[in-house]
């Protein structure tokens, strides 16, 4: 009997990977332009006050075209985040146990392993701190592209985006233009 390894070379394993990493990028996009569709806009200024790069962006759930309410929106997205984040932890298991990898390749893949968690522990942390400041609710993304920070909040002023902004820039290092600021009200 032919084991595992051998019949799924790394090859397979790194491409199944990436298949994963796009596909939770795929599905990010598809909501991002979602909400663009629905009609979320980028705020210009909030409180007579810009802040520079970082975008300020607002959805009324309750009474837009989205069905449900805030909650199950944050409930869902907490679910696909976390789906999203088994999957690719998986992947990682998957290849670090392939057998045919040389010292390299495991050593890349441990690393990998390692910023997914310093990833997933960043974003907690934010998520946290954002509710500790007096966010009814609060979902952090992270990436090497930028941050997607979303809040659930009745309004959303300068002070408020300063907080968030904080809140992320006391975890991860990401520099003001390559922030997103979403309210959910």
């Amino acid at each position: 009997m032919k084991r595992l390894n051998m019949i799924i070379g790394k090859k397979q394993l790194v491409i199944a990977s990436l298949a994963v990493v796009l596909g939770a990028a795929a599905a990010i996009n598809i909501a991002v332009q979602t909400g663009k569709k629905d009609g979320v806009q980028p705020s210009q200024q909030v409180g007579g006050s810009s802040y520079g790069e970082t975008a300020l962006v607002s959805k009324d759930l309750t009474t837009g075209t989205a069905s449900g309410s805030t909650d199950a929106y944050f409930a869902s997205a907490r679910l696909e985040k976390q789906q999203a984040r088994d999957e690719a932890a998986q992947v990682l298991a998957v290849m670090y146990q392939g057998g045919d990898m040389t010292g390299g390749e495991l050593e890349t893949v441990a690393q990998n392993a390692k910023n997914l968690s310093a990833t997933i522990e960043s974003e907690n942390a934010v998520e946290t701190i954002l509710k500790a400041q007096g966010f009814e609710d609060a979902l952090c993304y992270i990436s090497d592209k930028g941050a997607n920070i979303i809040v659930k909040t009745s309004g959303l002023d300068a002070a408020g985006a300063a907080k968030i902004k904080s809140a992320l820039l006391s975890e991860v290092e990401v520099s003001s233009d390559r922030i997103t600021i979403v309210e959910v009200k």
